[in-house]
């Protein structure tokens, strides 16, 4: 059988309205960011609304993703990231990367960054993470669509950072340091339905935490998310109309010393209909050096550190370094370079 969750109670996941941050002055700027501290160090998860993203916006990002999934395989085939080494393009469902331990996920994906300049330094040394984004013939307007949407996310998460800066009282633009180099990434995910009598061996994303600074997703109507609490409980995160989800990830994690949360989650569909998803992922640059910013007041209260996902407070690292190992672990052609650095595990 599949493995069950509860329902969400909003206590466990809060609704956050980010127009105070908009049109509030410091003081409501102040009240949004004391909000999203509190949700990050008991859950790792908020919704926010007043996002500044439109109804249309939404509809639209997630139209593309229909319509790229549901391209014939031999199209999305024709852009798939095993042709390269910097994880953009199509994955194929039920696969994986060199990490025995781990089962494969039922979802499909495309994924794309920024794409670079031909005289980037980091694209012309072939660094792990660059490349130039491998866009189907199939469907020629998916780049004008997928950057439009990109776009708009893009500003809402340098505008989350701020907040975020505020909610850890770091100094103004002492996080966005480390985004010298846009490397941010947008993915259309797809999953199909799973039946409640599966064995649950494989799910649509298995259990881990998101190796990023931090995630803004949008869900469709057909739910799906979970996340496990402190108590060890798997607890559902519908959709909820107007709203996007964010969640810490665990460069965020080592930043605030474990005081903000990056919260272990799932994806199990079982709307028995196709589920579409839009995840954004705010990246640091490449060669961004993570440790903690400042002292965990609590070391005792932090959440679990041992997952395949889990990075290292204890002591400094090269995220780009991190990533490509990590990439290299979890999808299939991303074999990293760097062959000096152990990864975390």
């Amino acid at each position: 059988m599949l493995p069950t969750a509860r329902k969400l109670d909003f206590t466990d996941v809060p609704i956050i309205d980010l127009a105070p941050a908009w049109s509030g002055g410091d003081a409501g700027r102040r009240a949004v960011a004391d909000a999203i501290a509190d949700a990050c160090g008991r859950v790792g998860f908020f919704y926010v609304k007043n996002h500044q993203l439109t109804d249309a916006d939404i509809a639209g990002i997630f139209q593309t993703a229909a319509d790229f999934h549901n391209l014939p395989l031999e199209a999305k085939m024709e852009v798939s990231l095993t042709k390269n080494n910097h994880a953009q393009g199509y994955l194929h469902g039920m696969s994986k990367g060199n990490e025995k331990s781990i089962s494969e996920n039922l979802q499909e994906a495309f994924q794309i960054k920024r794409p670079l300049a031909d005289d980037d330094p980091d694209l012309l040394a072939g660094k792990p993470l660059h490349g130039k984004i491998p866009w189907p013939s199939a469907m020629p307007d998916l780049q004008p669509r997928m950057m439009a949407y990109y776009d708009k996310v893009n500003e809402l998460g340098y505008e989350l950072l701020k907040l975020f800066e505020l909610a850890l009282a770091l100094r103004a633009d002492e996080l966005k340091a480390f985004f010298k180099k846009d490397m941010n990434s947008l993915r259309l995910l797809h999953y199909p339905p799973q039946k409640p009598d599966e064995d649950g061996v494989h799910l649509g994303a298995r259990a881990h935490t998101d190796t990023n600074a931090f995630t803004i997703l949008a869900q469709d109507s057909n739910g799906g998310l979970e996340i496990r609490n402190r108590d060890n409980e798997w607890v559902a995160v519908p959709p909820i109309a107007g709203t996007l989800v964010v969640n810490v990830g665990e460069v965020l994690k080592v930043w605030s010393d474990g005081i903000f949360s990056s919260t272990l989650h799932r994806v199990i569909n079982r709307s028995g209909r196709q589920r579409y998803s839009i995840p954004f992922f705010m990246y640091p640059s490449y060669d961004a050096l993570i440790q903690p910013l400042l002292r965990n007041p609590d070391p005792s209260n932090v959440a679990p550190e041992n997952l395949h996902t889990s990075m290292p407070r204890d002591k400094p690292f090269v995220y780009g370094e991190f990533k490509s190992r990590h990439t290299a672990k979890i999808m299939p052609g991303q074999d990293s370079k760097d062959t000096n650095a152990k990864a975390a595990v």
